[in-house]
């Protein structure tokens, strides 16, 4: 490696949920060792997409000419790549770098993880081996220095004396629905804990389907709860100075982002269920349950503590362990 410097190349296909997961390795491995990170969007086309990715004959002639321009020297000393389309240059970039990358691919790649330095895919995927280091959902990373700016951003509570509570909430996707007759049975919920001694902060997504958005936004308004929807509408997005400040969660069962957010501050997370569902959440959910991280929304917020869950910082710290021997 050249200069004190580790170069860390973040690759996805651009998708933010996605492209936010290497950036939070980066960020945690800039907690060990100085970087330089540069954000890398391949979005491949055309034919090979239908190929296994080691069997990608042109993989640069897949990529916009402008995003294979970007593929050249000087190579990284650190390449942390996610989703299914970074897959076929993950494999070439030892090639392409003369081995002197260091390849880390997050999720499971589907193909021979010796093919990497290094794999992080999420441990319900039961994926093992000496170069795998498994995760309890997706990595996040939030520095003292992001976390400070987002309650700077935010007014402190309005309720102090309160128990802060946090309520995430997801919504429709490809395996879960969120009916508005199961909107209204999650506000029948909050509203027995809006009459204990709780002060609620409520956040929707981009999945949350506009009538249960608009029923949740008017509880929020008839029991005095915070409440964020988009920037234009709510000003400055406080999930971030929220998390920081909550002392329990309710989250929707749909989102692994959200559960692994609650999950990186050490909060009690409770699971709020939707309809719909699959095995692969099914083990998602269990994974946070058996780790002591979630439990299942019963009406009733009991308090308990387990560790804070920081899997950035684990894959971070295998990292700096192979630079150091590599």
């Amino acid at each position: 490696m050249d200069g004190p410097e580790v170069a860390v190349w973040c690759v996805s296909d651009g998708r933010a949920g996605i492209e936010r997961q290497t950036l939070a390795v980066a960020h945690a491995l800039g907690e060990l060792v100085a970087t330089r990170v540069r954000v890398l969007r391949l979005q491949p086309e055309g034919f090979q997409l239908n190929l296994p990715p080691s069997l990608w004959p042109f993989a640069k002639a897949a990529l916009p000419a402008e995003q294979a321009a970007r593929l050249q020297p000087p190579w990284p000393d650190v390449w942390i790549a996610n989703g299914r389309r970074s897959i076929p240059y993950s494999l070439r970039m030892k090639k392409w770098s003369a081995g002197q990358s260091l390849v880390v691919q997050l999720q499971d790649p589907r193909v021979n993880p010796k093919r990497f330095d290094l794999v992080a895919p999420p441990q319900h995927d039961g994926l093992t081996g000496d170069n795998v280091v498994s995760t309890l959902g997706a990595p996040v990373w939030y520095s003292a220095k992001q976390i400070e700016a987002a309650n700077a951003l935010i007014p402190p509570s309005r309720y102090p004396a309160k128990r802060q509570v946090m309520v995430i909430l997801g919504g429709t996707s490809k395996r879960h629905q969120l009916s508005l007759a199961r909107a209204h049975a999650i506000v029948a919920e909050l509203q027995r804990l809006a009459h204990q001694d709780v002060h609620l902060m409520i956040t929707t997504s981009r999945r949350t389907p506009k009538p249960a958005e608009d029923l949740f936004r008017a509880f929020a308004f008839t029991a005095n709860a915070d409440f964020f929807a988009n920037e234009t509408r709510d000003g400055p997005n406080p999930y971030l100075a929220w998390l920081s400040r909550a002392e329990a969660a309710l989250v929707s069962e749909d989102s692994t982002n959200m559960m692994t957010d609650v999950a990186f501050f050490g909060i009690p997370l409770h699971l709020i269920k939707l309809e719909g569902g699959d095995a692969k959440f099914d083990k998602l959910h269990t994974a946070f349950v058996d780790r002591g991280a979630a439990r299942w929304f019963n009406g009733s917020l009991t308090p308990w503590a387990y560790e804070p869950i920081r899997d950035a910082m684990d894959i971070a710290e295998a990292i700096k362990a192979r630079l150091i021997t590599a």
